[in-house]
């Protein structure tokens, strides 16, 4: 199959989200004209040229950020099962989470062009960020997650920031959506929208509410490894299959048609309570 290009830049901020992401991309055969390593480099090894010191920091934060997928997919008899029903049920090739765990993804066929940026401590905040996305002028940039976007970049001129939230906007904003999702309208669901400084209050693109799913719960676990599980694997995946549905209608994630949200609709979550993870997770694994 012919590798299509988007004419998108993705912000890559290292994690089970971001791999995901590029699942969907490369199951439905397209690749970005642009991605953008962010990492944050501790002011760590400055004295190393930055070809060298730039892929080495940022392979340090990869296997960071992927820790935890990359333990459970070790566990084959936690991760198979849990595999096997998210696949079924959202229809996707169990080869699905093999990104998942790589070390290394042949850059060829995530993007054509590839820039790292160390943003520090800073995050988004960071002038090194802002400065290098003022170069770029005009784009249509996928968010794949690492923190608030202050206002001062969101406002770029003729730029779209485009964000997957694990809820069903505007009723579910905040953290831990796909877990208020499941206690509050028992199923799963997820919204694609341009971002604006209101916390997931930008125009929606699609909105739709998933198959609420039941998984195995492994032995032994306590509640903050079934956290853990949750967000290695069942939310990325819920925020992708959102991103596979977009790409399928609309072929495009530039100058796509948005609607406004009305912000005196839904309520604004923040992280749960462990008392609350414990039930939400509870109607999730049996």
């Amino acid at each position: 199959m012919a590798i299509k290009t988007l004419n998108l830049t993705i912000l890559a901020y290292e994690g089970p989200i971001y791999r995901a992401y590029l699942s969907t991309l490369h199951l439905l055969g397209y690749r970005a004209k642009r991605l953008i390593k962010l990492y944050n480099g501790h002011k760590y090894l400055r004295w190393l040229p930055r070809k060298l010191r730039d892929p080495f920091l940022y392979l340090q934060e990869s296997l960071r950020n992927n820790y935890w997928p990359k333990y459970f997919m070790g566990q084959k008899n936690v991760f198979d099962p849990i595999k096997h029903i998210i696949s079924q049920n959202y229809e996707l090739p169990e080869t699905f989470f093999d990104t998942f765990n790589q070390k290394n993804i042949d850059s060829k066929i995530i993007a054509e062009e590839h820039l790292y940026c160390d943003y520090g401590s800073d995050g988004f905040k960071s002038e090194t960020l802002l400065n290098l996305l003022k170069s770029l002028g005009p784009t249509t940039y996928l968010f794949t997650g690492g923190g608030l976007v202050p206002k001062r970049i969101l406002d770029l001129p003729s730029t779209q920031f485009i964000h997957i939230h694990p809820g069903y906007l505007p009723y579910v904003r905040g953290a831990d959506g796909l877990l208020w999702s499941t206690i509050v309208r028992g199923r799963p669901g997820a919204a694609c929208f341009h971002m604006v400084p209101k916390l997931d209050e930008g125009p929606l693109i699609l909105t739709e509410e998933l198959k609420a799913l039941r998984l195995p719960c492994p032995k032994n676990y306590d509640i903050k490894s079934l956290y853990r599980l949750v967000y290695s694997f069942y939310d990325p995946v819920v925020r992708a299959v959102l991103l596979k549905r977009v790409l399928e209608t609309y072929r495009t994630l530039e100058g796509l048609a948005t609607y406004k949200q009305n912000s005196n609709e839904g309520v604004t979550y923040h992280f749960m309570h462990e008392l609350l993870q414990e039930k939400a997770l509870r109607l999730i694994f049996y």
